[in-house]
């Protein structure tokens, strides 16, 4: 009976330490997740919130995205040392961003200065019967509900103190904001396929707060 009682024992203590290991794992894996996630996510943003999005043109110029009322998106150039707050004031170049509710990293672009206007991303032909996927936009009063019209933000290390992003397509996952021309415009942006969004172009993110676009 003693000998029974002592077996008994020993496995209620082999099972204790099983269930001590096995939550010690758990807790460990979700600790890295959430350790992950924070670092992925701790961009210091409330949204939504708005921005000029630009690129390295050269040592004294960027790259930048703006609407002029058409159907699609265009690239812009302007020097580095130009006034943020006047080119805003210039054109429609600033830009914002709302998180879809109940997805992760999913937002809806649209223009800060006509807010009926939303991002979206359509299809061509070029002439050589290739496909085409470009960056255009949809008028509408209401947030919109098509996938065409949702963006992945994809956040990279900062540069210059700025947050950075690659812009990925939600309808067209794998295909990144480039500025790559189409058949509607050589100054137009498309998205175009890449395995990871490192290797994808990085747009800076600026706001009008500094004396000049890379305040």
């Amino acid at each position: 009976m003693r000998n029974k009682t002592f077996l008994n024992f020993q496995n209620v203590v082999r099972l204790l330490l099983v269930s001590i290991v096995t939550a010690a794992g758990i807790f460990t894996l979700s600790s890295c997740k959430k350790d992950k996630d924070d670092t992925t996510l701790d961009t210091g943003i409330s949204w939504p919130s708005a921005w000029v999005l630009v690129t390295e043109r050269d040592n004294e110029n960027y790259n930048y995205i703006y609407s002029n009322g058409s159907q699609i998106l265009y690239k812009g150039g302007v020097p580095k040392s130009y006034s943020i707050k006047s080119l805003i004031e210039e054109k429609d170049c600033y830009f914002q961003f709302s998180p879809v509710a109940g997805s992760d990293n999913v937002f809806t672009i649209r223009s800060y200065q006509n807010q009926n206007i939303w991002w979206g991303v359509y299809k061509t032909t070029s002439p050589f019967g290739a496909e085409e996927w470009y960056l255009g936009v949809d008028e509408d009063d209401d947030v919109p509900s098509d996938e065409n019209l949702r963006f992945i933000l994809h956040f990279m290390p900062k540069q210059d103190g700025k947050n950075m992003i690659a812009i990925e397509s939600s309808s067209r996952r794998g295909h990144y904001l480039e500025f790559l021309g189409h058949t509607f415009s050589g100054n137009g942006l498309s998205f175009v396929e890449h395995d990871a969004p490192e290797n994808a172009t990085h747009f800076k993110m600026l706001k009008p707060e500094g004396a000049d676009i890379g305040g």
